[in-house]
């Protein structure tokens, strides 16, 4: 489950008027999604895999040995595939706005 693109987009769907005040607060509501997503992400996934959302830190914790080489394989995989059922999703929930 990888739902930070969302965040991660709205510097794409949030416009920029070039106002300086408009701008620092545009960029407080994208710290705020990214932030946001990510303890969302982190919460509903801590009990299954451990909050891992991201490869580096599966990479991590098989490095620091952990986890198993194929429990890092198997999370590897479902973020991937996470990773792409979001941007599918935004995709489908914003028309096409964001490339």
């Amino acid at each position: 489950m990888n739902i930070g693109i969302y965040g991660g987009c709205a510097d794409k769907i949030y416009p920029d008027t070039g106002d300086t005040a408009e701008t620092a607060s545009r960029w407080i509501v994208i710290a705020l999604a990214h932030g946001l997503a990510l303890f969302a992400a982190i919460s509903a996934s801590f009990n299954v895999s451990g909050g891992h959302v991201n490869p580096a830190v599966t990479f991590g914790t098989l490095l620091g040995g952990r986890i198993s080489l194929i429990r890092a394989i198997y999370y590897w995989v479902a973020q991937v595939l996470g990773a792409i059922v979001a941007s599918l999703l935004l995709r489908l929930v914003t028309h096409g706005m964001v490339e």
